[in-house]
């Protein structure tokens, strides 16, 4: 199973408990499941990050493009069964409606375990 991660992940790191410069362990932890296959992101996710221009953004820039997987006809599937889960659990119709309408929208708005491949 790999993991598809949101711009939240990231952003949380380094601005709460895993900052680039005060925890490199887990920054280098990303980029080696990332060669593994283990751990993704998204394209929309590199252009949110990359618009602070911020230590995250240079962090972001420097990863291979692989780190971030285009959205493409083969992930509708997914997709659809991030938005039948987001309807189908009886949260509040205005948070699934801004949940489904975020830009990351691919990975849910939070890191969501997806199948891929």
């Amino acid at each position: 199973m790999a993991y598809l991660l949101d711009a939240n992940v990231f952003i949380a790191a380094k601005n709460l408990h895993y900052g680039l410069d005060f925890c490199p362990a887990f920054w280098d932890w990303l980029v080696e499941n990332q060669a593994e296959g283990t751990v993704f992101s998204v394209e929309k996710v590199r252009d949110e990050v990359l618009a602070v221009a911020d230590d995250l953004a240079n962090w972001i820039d420097q990863r291979d493009p692989s780190f971030f997987l285009a959205v493409d006809a083969t992930s509708f599937p997914s997709l659809a069964a991030v938005s039948e889960w987001a309807t189908g659990n009886r949260y509040d119709q205005a948070a699934v409606t801004t949940f489904l309408q975020i830009g990351a929208y691919p990975t849910g708005g939070r890191g969501v375990r997806v199948p891929l491949g």
